[in-house]
């Protein structure tokens, strides 16, 4: 008796544990793509509430599914309408969201901006190494974005030369699409971009490669292909049509 017993709690607690899984992925589809350093602070909180929320019904089967389903829906209705007046009305999403800061102007670090963010020079100095910059003196402008990412202008002489500043012409790339991945065709690739299944199997016949012996196959706009073979020991290899 034990033993059955055991074995339906383990059931329904598996089965309320997938309800539960599919609607939390499901809120944060909704909600839309962004990585936990990327979100507004009214995406964290409802990010943090639902989570909440949901974890409250794996702790105890008695507890309606309900108690869980219901909140979210409203966490995620709150934030459908918060995205869409923040969309109708710059005032609102102010409010909401904040504005970007500058804490360095001109090469100059301003510190009333720094103390009202509660940001130290040590945060600064961190934010702006990860933005590949090492020294503080070759930073024009800083910017605390809405999310709390720093956004870095660099100084004219410590910028990279552009081909513009050479009066060179250089030719626009285009964003490769994956065709192959993982010795699989992939004919949609970037939501609504598709690639023919034949145009991809010419590709494949090009490379000299075996489809099931390709991880990575991309081609850009100008027919230009990169693969990554499975193989540890052959090399990346690029063609054109």
């Amino acid at each position: 008796m034990q033993t059955i017993l055991l074995v339906i709690y383990v059931g329904v607690t598996l089965i309320r544990a997938v309800i539960i899984y599919i609607t939390v992925v499901a809120a944060m589809r909704i909600m839309g793509k962004r990585q936990i350093g990327e979100l507004k602070p009214h995406e964290l909180v409802i990010t943090v509430l639902v989570s909440q929320v949901a974890s409250i019904p794996l702790e105890d089967n008695s507890m309606p599914l309900a108690n869980m389903l219901i909140p979210i829906l409203i966490f995620v209705s709150f934030e459908i309408l918060v995205s869409i007046l923040s969309m109708k009305s710059l005032a609102f999403r102010n409010f909401i969201q904040g504005r970007p800061v500058f804490v360095i102007k001109g090469g100059k670090l301003d510190e009333k901006q720094m103390k009202r963010l509660r940001f130290t020079i040590d945060d600064l100095v961190d934010a702006i190494r990860q933005k590949d910059v090492f020294d503080m003196a070759d930073v024009q402008d800083a910017i605390i974005e809405t999310n709390g990412n720093v956004s870095v202008l660099k100084k004219a002489d410590a910028s990279p030369v552009t081909p513009k500043q050479l009066n060179i012409q250089a030719q626009d790339k285009t964003t490769p699409i994956a065709i192959v991945i993982d010795g699989k065709p992939v004919s949609e690739y970037y939501s609504k971009t598709k690639t023919a299944e034949s145009e991809i199997r010419l590709q494949i016949e090009y490379s000299n490669y075996e489809q099931k012996e390709i991880m990575l196959m991309t081609v850009d706009g100008g027919g230009n292909i990169f693969i990554i073979p499975k193989s540890s020991g052959n090399k990346n290899s690029r063609g054109e049509k």
